[in-house]
């Protein structure tokens, strides 16, 4: 078990929340602009961990892959209702009523841009200002392209990610320098560049490259040897990570904001090697990282929400900016992670019993 991947995905739930609800002041941009890695972080994990090494037969790959599938349905499903209910329930209480409220988010022009960048009004209204969620679309449609082309993914892995990549950060440079208006929609826009295209596949496919690379190496090195090359990879993968905040910061004051900046990329490189270095993850923090990092992202955002709206109703007190994060953080730990933990410990323990 890699208590150090559990590790890094329990600080990226926690450093989403932080994105979201923002610090004040300059402090607050720059965090948002490191924290950018969380996304590829997440989506070269799904890829790490998705086909083995040593899995090379077309059938074994699509079965693999389409039992991933299935289980992101079901998890895309379950968390897409919820908020779509939340949403419904916002806007009659609001006034809005359910034919005003069906139609402005399911038409024409918004399944366009849900269909092409993951986004819009599909995803995300009035009722919540993030649109999060594009990261589980994003990932069923790399799941499926892998799917379709699983005979030619690892002759053609490597290349898709330089050029895909290629097309992001020169896509980022076009934003500052060149603002283009490609299906008639500025290239500013954040979710025309983060998108199931140009960060869930290049990021997936990394992950992929990077469990072959690994598998390959375990293959031709004894456990000894393998255990003294991936030693030296420590002080490269925290000098990755180090290089990729500062890279982040530094994109951010020069260029301004940007959805994956080419700092996400070295910090996401310097965990992968990391994690394949034996840094444990501690005695505790890995744990809800392992239970509740996936939960925490998927509906922090609805916690945020709620806590706004008793906020404006008088029901709670105003929360600063300052303090707001670690309220918000505190909050998905309680009834995100440790409530539905309890309540799962005790009534297996009932049922043994």
């Amino acid at each position: 078990m890699n208590t150090f991947i559990y590790l890094v995905k329990f600080i990226a739930s926690m450093g989403v929340i932080i994105g979201h609800t923002r610090f004040p002041g300059t402090f607050g941009f720059v965090w948002d602009a490191i924290s950018r890695y969380i996304c590829p972080f997440f989506f070269a994990i799904s890829g790490r961990f998705l086909i083995p090494y040593s899995m090379r037969n077309t059938e074994d790959i699509r079965k693999r892959v389409g039992k991933a599938i299935r289980k992101l349905l079901k998890t895309t499903g379950v968390v897409y209702l919820i908020y779509l209910v939340y949403s419904l329930l916002f806007h009659l209480k609001n006034g809005i009523g359910f034919g005003e409220w069906f139609t402005s988010k399911f038409n024409l022009s918004e399944a366009r841009w849900f269909f092409l960048f993951n986004s819009g009004k599909f995803i995300y209204d009035g009722s919540y200002t993030f649109d999060h969620l594009w990261y589980l679309f994003a990932l069923f449609y790399v799941f499926g392209l892998i799917y379709i082309f699983a005979p030619v993914l690892r002759k053609w892995y490597k290349f898709l990610v330089v050029i895909l990549l290629a097309g992001l950060y020169f896509g980022e440079l076009l934003q500052t320098f060149y603002p283009i208006r490609p299906f008639d929609i500025s290239i500013t826009t954040w979710y025309v560049l983060r998108n199931w295209l140009f960060e869930g596949m290049p990021y997936v496919l990394i992950g992929i490259w990077f469990s072959d690379y690994i598998g390959k190496l375990k293959e031709d090195l004894s456990e000894n040897e393998y255990r003294i090359r991936s030693k030296k990879w420590i002080i490269p993968g925290f000098l990755g990570i180090l290089a990729g905040m500062v890279i982040s910061s530094a994109e951010f004051l020069l260029l301004g904001k940007k959805e994956c900046p080419f700092g996400a990329l070295l910090m996401v490189l310097g965990i992968l090697f990391l994690s394949e270095t034996g840094i444990g993850g501690g005695k505790y923090l890995w744990k809800i990282g392992k239970e509740g990092s996936s939960n925490i992202y998927f509906y922090h955002v609805l916690v945020i929400c709620l806590v706004d709206q008793l906020s404006y109703y008088g029901v709670l007190p105003d929360i600063s900016m300052g303090a707001k994060p670690f309220v918000i953080m505190a909050l998905c730990l309680l009834f995100i992670w440790f409530i539905p933990r309890t309540i799962k410990k005790y009534s297996c323990r009932k049922t043994k019993i």
